[in-house]
């Protein structure tokens, strides 16, 4: 398996133009394990769980596609951006960006009415004595929370809004100690995917959402009065008549069996006109740690390579059928057999046979 090391450098944490996405589900962890298991097993199980919002994703393509920037205040300034995931609704305008002042609104954006008086930072007062409303053109930043993020979006999008922010407000378990909950709230396995609600075909603004442990120090800067100006900014698609899209799987995820099936013919039809990239999801064993100080693996078989590379155990069973290790193998075989019989035409008969018609299928 030394391949793996050399693949998974290829991960890419950046969406493509044209994504077209399909996000499966891995099984939790199940309590009932063999009483064989050993205790600092079971707290390297729990740890790969809590680790599965933060997979290593093995591909073979990746594109940036947009950019967050803080240009003011400059201590928030950072080279490369913020890290920060993109609506699956809303017109990007491709090529583009949109440069402007933030406000931070002090309600969810759950309610149809916008007073776009509130909010930080404070503005003076107009003759009514009211403070004056948000000055457009604007970009709002609101707290995750309360209603759906199309809801959110809509809501700020007809009281003016250029684009909106959505500032998390629950950290995710692999930010560690970068990130600090409230009291009482727990951390999030999974990143949050800022989806349609099946009502955002209205929307025509952009969002982001913005990760807790950088999303705090921006509202703090909001709340203290201090004027924040924030880019997002899109990559221009490149300019061709062919279609790019992305497939995130398993080897054994149900839904994902099916899909493969059923689009086969459809993913060969397209030929050229089209660009499909295959990833699988493996989990960083050190991170979760799955591998010990002697470099000895510590989850048992969930985990190739003395515990570097893991996944979870899609029957639950340590000790008989499937096991995550197996996973993690059947994953990189298909890696392989995508790069060389699918990377060059983005088509892949050849992997699409494969997943079809293998015993795991």
């Amino acid at each position: 398996f030394f391949a793996l090391e050399a693949i998974l450098a290829l991960q890419s944490k950046k969406r493509s133009f044209g994504l077209v996405a399909w996000h499966t589900r891995w099984g939790t962890l199940g309590a009932n394990r063999p009483a064989k298991m050993t205790s600092f097993r079971c707290m390297a199980l729990a740890a790969i769980t809590a680790l599965a919002m933060k997979p290593m994703v093995a591909n073979a393509a990746g594109g940036v596609s947009s950019k967050l920037q803080i240009h003011i205040p400059k201590t928030l300034t950072r080279s490369d951006g913020y890290d920060h995931r993109e609506a699956l609704f809303g017109v990007p305008p491709y090529g583009g960006s949109l440069q402007q002042s933030l406000f931070y609104a002090d309600s969810d954006l759950c309610d149809p009415n916008v007073d776009t008086r509130k909010g930080y930072p404070i503005r003076a007062k107009g003759e009514d004595g009211q403070m004056l409303p948000w000055p457009s053109p604007y970009i709002v930043m609101v707290d995750r929370g309360g209603c759906t993020f199309v809801q959110k979006v809509r809501n700020a999008q007809r009281s003016g809004a250029a684009g909106v922010i959505i500032a998390d407000n629950t950290c995710l378990c692999s930010a560690g100690d970068a990130c600090y909950s409230d009291p009482g709230v727990d951390c999030e396995t999974r990143e949050p995917i800022m989806a349609d609600d099946g009502s955002g075909s209205d929307i025509s603004i952009p969002s982001f959402l913005m990760f807790k442990q950088d999303a705090d120090p921006v509202k703090a800067e909001l709340m203290a009065n201090h004027m924040v100006r924030i880019e997002m900014a899109w990559a221009l698609p490149s300019p061709d008549d062919r279609v790019e899209y992305e497939f995130w799987t398993t080897p054994t995820d149900l839904v994902a069996k099916d899909f493969q099936k059923k689009f086969k013919d459809a993913a060969l039809a397209l030929g050229s006109r089209a660009y499909f990239t295959p990833h699988m999801y493996i989990y960083d064993g050190i991170k979760s740690g799955c591998q010990g100080a002697d470099g000895e693996n510590q989850c048992y078989t969930l985990c190739t390579n003395n515990g570097r590379y893991c996944a979870t155990d899609p029957d639950n069973d340590l000790d008989e059928g499937i096991t995550g290790a197996d996973v993690v193998t059947e994953s990189l075989r298909r890696i392989c057999i995508w790069k060389h019989y699918g990377l060059d035409d983005g088509v892949g008969p050849n992997w699409w046979e494969y997943v079809n018609t293998s015993w795991w299928s």
